[in-house]
Formats: structure tokens, C-alpha cells, sequence
């Protein structure tokens, strides 16, 4: 998992120093969101299942965003939304249009996936170079599964169905750090943290678990507790009110 988390912070690092122009450096304080301002932060994001989870999907990745305002009276504290995408396996084949046009083939690529939506409070330390933070949250978490059908090279997606899902109440915690940037125009801070989200038992598909039978497929879903630890790496964004 180390590896991985060092790969995401390379694929940030990549992404940031595209520009150039902006003249990137890490100073003391600015940058950081203060009270009475908002943020938003836009991230890689891979998660590691636990528990039972773990037995049955190896990892997953995706991307995370959070929306926070803190409070000028009620400082150190925040209250944040959060969205996390996750996909933890996929498959792709090439099959005819349809059984009438068996010379006509088109890509049908397979997906399993999660999706997070919660919010909750946070507390953050302003103190120093680097801002540490803790939270909760309770949402809701939506794993399903996607066939979609594209012409070549998935050029262009022309029909898609979910074939299986399930979905239900989220809950957990998260905290890390954020450490300033000095962007040209811009009120930034790179942000690194990582959270245990808590779905309960869950019912859900992984790459295999459906098998196509005539004039239709057949979904064999797997259930167990479906717990992970999320990795996160992005930017953190922050403006003030007027």
C-alpha cells in the first residue's frame, strides 16, 4: 500500500508541476483556509477492503472531493460534504451488436463500482506550517455494477444498464494534513489524508460474478461486511466570504 500511495503522490506531483507558470512553493500559513472561509479539495483516491471485504476484492481506485465551510464563531471548527468514486474491477469483451447482427461487433465493457456521499463535522489545527485534521461523517455508500456498449476504442458510448446493485448507511472517520501553496493566483494547499468508511453488510459483484446465458446474463452476487481504508492525495482549494 505504500507503494501505491507514493504512485498517487507522483501522479499529483506530475499533474501540479504542468504549471509551470505558477510558481510553486511551500510557505508558512498561506494558502491554508481560515475561519470564515470555504474549500474545496479534488483528489486521487485508493482504497485497501478490510475485514471480510478483503477476501473478495483486492483493492480500488478512483478519485474524492470535499466541500467545507469553517466557522468564524465556532472555530476550529468545520462542516464538510463529501463524494468519493471508487472502481474495483473491470472487464471488457467483443461481441456481436445482437443475434441478428452477429457480423456487427461492438466493445461491452463491465464495471464494479462504489460510490460515497456523506458529510459531517471537522476539527482543524491552524497552528504552524501544517494544518492537521480530524472528522466524521455518516452518507451513503452505492455499490453497483455497469455494462456499458461502445464502438471501437470506446470511442462513443451507445447503450448502458446497471446489473446489479445495492446500497445503504455509510459511516466513519478521517483526518490528515494540509500543507500550503503558493500558487500565483490562486489560495491553495496540497492536501494528504486518509478515512475508514463502515457500509455494513453489503450484497455486490466483482469481476466473474456474471455469466451470460441466452437472451440474457446471470448475476451471482457475493455478500459480506464491505468495509475499506481510503488513501487520498489532491489539492486543496479556499476562498473567503465577501
Amino acid at each position: 500500500m505504500t507503494r501505491r500511495f507514493v504512485s498517487l503522490a507522483a501522479l499529483i506531483g506530475a499533474l501540479l508541476s504542468d504549471r509551470a507558470t505558477a510558481q510553486v512553493s511551500v510557505v508558512r500559513n498561506d494558502g491554508l483556509a481560515r475561519p470564515g472561509s470555504w474549500s474545496f479539495d479534488v483528489g486521487g483516491a485508493v482504497a485497501e477492503p478490510v475485514g471480510e471485504f478483503r477476501s473478495n476484492v483486492n483493492q480500488a481506485w478512483g478519485a474524492s472531493g470535499a466541500l467545507k465551510y469553517y466557522f468564524r464563531r465556532l472555530a476550529p471548527l468545520a462542516l464538510r460534504a463529501d463524494f468519493t468514486y471508487l472502481n474495483y474491477g473491470s472487464e471488457r469483451q467483443r461481441v456481436p451488436l445482437s443475434s441478428t447482427l452477429n457480423r456487427v461487433l461492438v466493445d461491452m465493457r463491465t464495471t464494479n463500482n462504489i460510490a460515497v456521499i456523506s458529510g459531517g463535522p471537522e476539527l482543524v489545527l491552524w497552528r504552524g506550517p501544517v494544518s492537521p485534521y480530524v472528522y466524521g461523517f455518516a452518507g451513503y455508500s452505492y455499490f453497483f455494477t455497469e455494462s456499458s456498449a461502445s464502438d471501437y476504442d470506446d470511442q462513443s458510448t451507445f447503450a448502458s444498464s446497471t446489473n446489479f446493485d445495492d446500497g445503504g448507511l455509510a459511516t466513519g472517520w478521517g483526518g490528515g494534513v494540509r500543507i500550503p501553496l503558493r500558487l500565483r493566483s490562486v489560495n491553495a494547499a496540497i492536501d494528504a489524508g486518509v478515512r475508514h468508511t463502515k457500509n455494513g453488510v453489503r450484497e455486490y459483484l466483482r469481476p466473474g460474478d456474471i455469466r451470460d446465458i441466452p437472451n440474457g446474463f446471470l448475476a451471482i452476487p457475493r455478500q459480506s461486511a464491505a468495509d475499506f481504508r481510503q488513501y487520498q492525495l489532491g489539492v486543496s482549494f479556499s476562498w473567503r466570504n465577501r
